[in-house]
This record gives structure tokens, sequence and C-alpha cells, in this order.
């Protein structure tokens, strides 16, 4: 299937060259013609989000611990959409009220320009653009948070971007999330950070600490946070989570409290889909998406992935470092059996051989 034939959702804002219209494209995996609702309303209320971020920076205002703006302001930024187009998947919308404004409002182009500007630089992963366009750390902090919450779950299978109507379309992928959580935390502290899976028991937000029951142990598990993390807590108050932080240990190397709490995410355990792999020089297609659904370990604290017929068993803490173990042994699979010479493989390698080379595609960088 061409890139052309891929059904997409479009978020449109309009197709004339204003500066407070924008495009959001959402690619379903496998060619699907649906998109389901919670996908949809992430990224509109994701982009809703980053934009009223944007607008405390141009509208000169601190960033408190939670995003709190007047009336007025939520007004000016909403992001307003019109009915879907008959025949189509497009929804238009705009930032701003167009009928009350005959001329886009230069704050609403300050902010989307900026907007746009700071997303180019994250999926760069320049850090000296970042802290050029945002100077104040809190609200950078939030910014850089929102729009890693804003991309496809890490092996979902989605595609997301987005544009204005007078700049290039901005990719932003499963990887990006990989590519903020390096801009947030750089490599040395990274190294001490661990994930905690478990289940969400309490939280208490004048003492900025929330106790999640941890099932190996079944332990009650005091976790302390930053206030910058708080908006995390709103957004996922569900049974099992996942917070990342610098975990104190028993003697028995299970952990007793977590502090400097980074990161907390729902537990997601929807379906990983693959329509392709990239690697240096190499990108993999394949003719029919892959489809793998995860479990959790029976210690809970392992997200795994299984298939047999390829001999795939990974598995990692969090969703987005087990994609990365499943893209390198998809790559070194093809590596190891579909380039290599049949004389130098067994009779049930040269089977495995002979499925890659029916089912996948390598296109050359």
């Amino acid at each position: 299937m061409q890139a052309a034939d891929v059904p997409s959702y479009v978020i449109a804002m309009d197709s004339s060259p204003h500066p407070d219209v924008i495009e959001f494209r959402i690619e379903p995996p496998g060619g699907s013609n649906e998109v389901p609702v919670d996908v949809l309303t992430q990224a509109l209320t994701g982009f809703q989000h980053l934009v009223l971020l944007f607008a405390v920076q141009a509208e000169g205002r601190a960033m408190r611990q939670r995003l709190r703006l007047p009336e007025e302001l939520r007004s000016r930024y909403l992001l307003r959409c019109s009915p879907p187009k008959p025949g189509s998947f497009v929804i238009s919308a705009r930032v701003g009220d167009a009928q009350a404004e005959l001329i886009p409002d230069p704050r609403i182009a300050e902010v989307m320009g900026n907007l746009q500007s700071f997303t180019r630089a994250a999926v760069r992963s320049d850090r000296d653009e970042i802290i050029k366009l945002v100077s104040d750390s809190r609200l950078r902090f939030k910014m850089l948070n929102g729009l890693a919450t804003l991309a496809p779950a890490a092996g979902s299978g989605y595609r997301f971007s987005f544009r204005n109507s007078v700049g290039n379309e901005i990719p932003i992928e499963e990887t990006l999330p990989a590519r903020i959580k390096g801009l947030l935390n750089p490599p040395a502290e990274d190294e001490e950070l661990h994930t905690v899976t478990g289940v969400l028991d309490e939280i208490s937000f004048s003492e900025h600490k929330l106790t999640m029951i941890y099932s190996p142990r079944n332990r009650s598990l005091d976790c302390f946070y930053k206030e910058e993390i708080e908006p995390m807590l709103f957004e996922n108050r569900r049974d099992l989570i996942q917070v990342t932080g610098r975990v104190v240990v028993d003697e028995e190397n299970h952990p007793k409290k977590i502090v400097d709490v980074e990161a907390i995410r729902e537990l997601d355990l929807s379906p990983f889909v693959l329509k392709e792999v990239e690697a240096p020089g190499l990108r993999i297609k394949f003719r029919k998406p892959l489809v793998i659904e995860p479990r959790l370990s029976e210690s809970q604290q392992l997200i795994c992935l299984e298939h047999e017929p390829l001999g795939i068993d990974v598995f990692a803490p969090t969703r987005a470092e087990v994609f990365e173990e499943l893209k390198e042994q998809l790559v070194m699979l093809w590596r190891e059996y579909a380039e290599e010479e049949d004389a130098a493989l067994s009779e049930p390698a040269q089977k495995l051989k002979a499925v890659l080379l029916r089912e996948w595609e390598a296109v050359r960088a």
C-alpha cells in the first residue's frame, strides 16, 4: 500500500494561511478505517493543553502548581472544532474565535509559532534550542511532558503529525517520549532511575506523596514527588500505575520507597502493532502488520512480549523499553537469518528465513 493510500484522520484547522490554524493527522495502524475515541480524545485534549502552556509563556504569567488561567484567556486560546465534513475524516477547527476576530490575534500567532518551534526542537533533541525558547524550567518541564503525553503509545502503530497552514509537517512518533526522557534527565542521572508497577492506593497532595501496593511483597510503598509531577496524578488515577524515580531498596533488593519521582503513568497493555522497523542503514517493512499482545510477568514488574513462530521473547519494566527490545530482536532476526546464506543455516533456520523473506521486506537506507 502506498503512503497516499493509508487512511488517516485529520484534525484540520482551516486551509487558509493563518497562524492560528493547524492540521493534526492521525494514521491508524494496518490501514484501519477507524480511530478509537480515546486516541482522538488524546490528540485533541493533549494539543489543547500544550496551547494553554504556551499561552502562559506568551502572556507573561508565572507557572503555578496547576494550570489555571482566567476564563478570558482560556477562551482566547480555546481549540474550536466544527462538525466533520461530509464524506471525509476531517474535523475543521482553529485556536481562538474566528467570528469574534476577523484578523488573527498576534498573541495567538506567537503561541502557535513558539509551540511549533519548541516541538521541532524536541523532535531533534535540541536541548539548547529548547532552553532558548522556554527559559522557565518548570514551564519547560510541563511542556516536554505534555508533548510526551501527546505522542502515540510505544508499539501502538499509530502515527501522529501536525503543521500549521504555512509550515512543514512535524512528526510526533512513538519514539518521541524516549527522546524527551533524555532531555528531562541527563544520562548520568538517568542510570539511577527505576520503574515500579503497583496499585495506586492513596494520594496525599499536602505531603506530595502517593502510596502504591507493591505486589511481590504485598507492601505499601511510599512515593515522594515534586509538585511539578502532580498533573500526572490527575491524568493517571487508575488501578495499576508505573512510577519512575530513585528507588530505595531493602536487603533483598525490593523497593521500600521511591524518592524524587520523575514520571507517573498508567500501565498500558494494549497490543503492539508494527508496520516497519528502522536500524542504521536498514528499514524493515512488514507486508502485514506484526501484532503482539503484551502480558504482565507474575511479579507484575515486567511487560512481556512473546511470538512463538518467530521465537520472540522480550521483557522490560516499561512499554517504551520493551518496545526498543522488540525492535532490536526483529532487526537481529533479519540480519542473522534473512541475510545469511542457506548453507550456514540449519533446516529450521532455513524455514524461518523463508518466512521472513515472504512476510518482510528490507529497504537499504
